[in-house]
């Protein structure tokens, strides 16, 4: 019978608060799984990096917190003021904190800070990274209601801030198409010195003999690989003037140099060190008496 009675005589200690108000028996929040630090309140800084809101709590309306979300738009320092005007009991204690964008608690003010029970609390976070940050407002007793004026203020720090080119620049007008072909008309050259009338003169050939000394041209007719060089079969043989022995060139490669041989009436031989694809380029041959 005794244990029954301190039972109930708990109960109504637990239900009865000060001047006979009912002390809340739930978390402060709505729902059995509350979770509503993923859904805060955006803060958003203005064009002098300072921000403020106004709200209220209430524990008995479900009213426990307010989370709100603010995102830095660099690394830099961060003041929080906080003022509070209670709706009842003025012993009562509005407590803040804020957590970095890992969820970590970096500040509190609280019921263990030196400045609990305080209708104005402020906090500096120096230092701070780029990133969202999240402020938690939240009642510490469950017979307790406020209002509560939230002050930020953001001031640029002395790490580098990442550049966030282009996304400051205005639009730029609409750039002119460009056709996939060039469409510049063709510039003409400046009219050099007139020609005087008449032929040109022939140019001298390539690896002319002295004068006085009459040099033979003749085309090549075939090229074939050669250990390091080239077989050369010259379109030319002893009824143009041509025999085994003489001398000869390639015309405008390097190691042309040949001698003839094998010569009959319509071809001779000759063999060069030139590689057969620098042969094949050539112009001809020139043969020496």
């Amino acid at each position: 019978m005794l244990r029954t009675s301190l039972l109930a005589l708990a109960l109504i200690v637990g239900t009865v608060g000060c001047a006979g108000r009912q002390v809340p028996q739930h978390s402060g929040y709505k729902g059995k799984k509350p979770t509503p630090w993923t859904k805060p309140k955006v803060i958003e800084l203005d064009d002098e990096l300072t921000a403020k809101v106004e709200s209220d709590l209430d524990y008995g309306q479900f009213k426990r917190a307010k989370w709100f979300a603010l995102t830095l738009p660099g690394p830099g320092e961060l003041t929080l003021d906080l003022e509070t005007v209670p709706a009842g009991d003025a012993d009562l204690d509005v407590a803040m904190e804020v957590l970095d964008p890992n969820y970590h608690v970096i500040v509190r003010a609280d019921e263990e800070s030196e400045d609990v029970n305080e209708q104005k609390k402020q906090r500096v976070l120096p230092d701070l990274p780029e990133g969202t940050y999240l402020i938690h407002v939240y009642l510490q007793g469950r017979l307790d209601s406020a209002d509560f004026e939230l002050k930020l203020k953001f001031a640029r720090g002395t790490l580098a801030w990442k550049s966030d080119f282009p996304n400051q620049v205005a639009y730029v007008d609409e750039l002119a198409v460009v056709p996939p072909l060039d469409d510049t008309p063709a510039v003409r050259p400046p009219p050099g010195k007139p020609r005087p009338p008449g032929p040109r003169p022939p140019k001298p050939p390539p690896d002319a003999p002295p004068s006085g000394k009459q040099a033979m041209f003749a085309d090549i007719t075939d090229v074939q690989p050669e250990g390091d060089g080239s077989k050369l079969v010259i379109g030319g043989g002893t009824s143009d003037g041509l025999g085994d022995g003489m001398k000869g060139s390639v015309s405008g490669i390097k190691n042309g140099s040949f001698t003839l041989k094998g010569c009959n009436a319509n071809r001779c031989f000759a063999s060069v060190k030139a590689a057969p694809d620098d042969v094949r380029s050539a112009n001809g041959v020139v043969v020496r008496p």
